[in-house]
């Protein structure tokens, strides 16, 4: 099935199991436009020898709603993908997201403690205080949706809190964010000192630094290269 016609279904995750010895997880980020939300870096990665689960969140909730009636809360999706990954007995796994798609690659890759990580301009934390002291106010109707579910998970709105807890994983944690994009500095930033992260800066891009990285022809050998450390 082509990538356009998978995304008018209503499902929020995609599998593409071949029998690889790696698996790469990616999470869909806020989707800007008018639609549905797409299955990122699909084409991208097509031809990448590996395993792959690809997820979107329809809710645009940073994936506190789950991704789909299936899949609907973060504990399921925890569950499915740590039973997937212990089932198929993978030597490596990645998880990779850009922005939403960036915290929830965070979130859930260290949580099942997962090979490497990488995220690009992500939200490291979504919680009223934070976003109050940095005057962080986008996406203020996505956002308003999370504080409004009942099964929010609030101790899951900082990043930097559940990394600093537990700190005993050999996660690494890749960070890509545009140095010119004032709040994608922050959120990256901040993170510096915790163990197993490591901040890759860019000057160009802003918020949406994945293009430079994905069109410099860089974004599959960072991928492959998370399968050889």
């Amino acid at each position: 099935m082509k990538r356009e016609e998978l995304e008018k279904t209503k499902n929020g995750n995609f599998v593409d199991f071949s029998g690889h010895k790696n698996l790469l997880v990616s999470f869909g980020g806020i989707y800007q436009g008018l639609g549905i939300p797409v299955f990122e870096f699909f084409n991208s990665i097509s031809d990448i020898q590996c395993d792959k689960i690809f997820l979107r969140d329809f809710n645009q909730a940073w994936y506190h709603m789950g991704v789909d009636s299936e899949l609907n809360s973060m504990d399921e999706i925890t569950e499915y993908l740590g039973k997937m990954i212990t089932e198929k007995g993978y030597e490596k796994v990645c998880f990779i997201g850009n922005s939403m798609g960036g915290y929830a690659a965070l979130l859930f890759g260290s949580i099942l403690k997962v090979s490497c990580v990488i995220a690009f301009a992500p939200q490291t934390f979504i919680n009223k205080g934070n976003r109050l002291f940095y005057l962080d106010r986008r996406w203020r109707k996505q956002i308003a949706r999370v504080y409004a579910f009942n099964n929010k998970k609030t101790e899951n709105f900082d990043i930097k809190k559940i990394l600093s807890r537990n700190q005993d994983f050999g996660t690494r944690l890749n960070i890509y964010y545009s140095t010119q994009h004032r709040l994608d500095k922050i959120h990256a930033e901040r993170l510096k000192r915790i163990n197993n992260i490591f901040l890759h800066p860019i000057r160009e891009g802003g918020h949406e630094v994945v293009r430079i990285v994905r069109n410099n022809g860089e974004l599959k050998s960072l991928i492959k290269a998370s399968f050889e450390i």
